[in-house]
């Protein structure tokens, strides 16, 4: 292995390594495993590979966390026009020196958060992908995370959450609840049949008529 980037700030501890046998390269913050890419900067993780196709049709997407970016690439590469949020505006330079972030990837440094309660934006598809670690900030879990997220969403359109841990895990449960307060109705996905990690999946409400 080869280390690319170590960096310890703002309680990140991230490295970049290159396997040289292959010249894929791996996005770790801390001990977690965040992005894994060929030497061409295709995807090699499950996870991000089964959010990909839960995606599949949205014609613009709200990416919340980036890291490496690998999904901002995949999508951009099919033709989706992608905006990355990240509160880290370093991600955004590793991103795209280490792992073939597109220049059309639209790059927004701010707190997914407070991005969703100023932006009048909407998008047709939101893709959730925060982390510390392993687990998801307790800041980004208020009461109204789900009516933020139903109105960036055109009507119609989809909400994906990463959850790091099983469907019956009280995170994803609670993003469940969250959205089914809005009067979505979530699916959660498991990836690698019940082991790693859990998609909360639902659909917006289309317009009538």
């Amino acid at each position: 292995m080869k280390i690319l980037v170590a960096r310890d700030e703002d309680g990140r501890r991230i490295r970049v390594l290159e396997r040289q046998r292959d010249g894929s390269r791996l996005y770790f913050d801390g001990g977690a495993l965040y992005t894994h890419v060929d030497s061409g900067g295709k995807n090699l993780l499950g996870y991000v590979a089964a959010m990909e196709r839960a995606l599949a049709g949205a014609k613009s997407v709200l990416l919340l966390g980036t890291a490496g970016g690998a999904l901002a690439t995949q999508l951009s590469r099919s033709g989706v026009r992608v905006t990355a949020v990240d509160n880290w505006q370093a991600a955004f330079e590793i991103a795209r020196r280490w792992f073939h972030l597109p220049p059309d990837v639209e790059c927004v440094h701010a707190d997914a958060l407070e991005f969703l309660r100023t932006t009048p934006r909407a998008w047709s598809a939101i893709a959730v992908d925060v982390f510390h670690g392993v687990e998801i900030p307790e800041a980004i879990l208020t009461s109204d995370i789900g009516s933020l997220l139903a109105r960036a969403v055109t009507p119609g359109g989809l909400v994906v959450w990463n959850v790091a841990d099983g469907p019956k895990s009280w995170a994803a449960q609670w993003i469940a609840k969250a959205l089914e307060l809005e009067g979505l109705a979530p699916s959660l996905v498991s990836v690698m049949q019940g082991v790693g990690n859990t998609l909360v999946v639902c659909r917006t409400k289309a317009r009538p008529g």
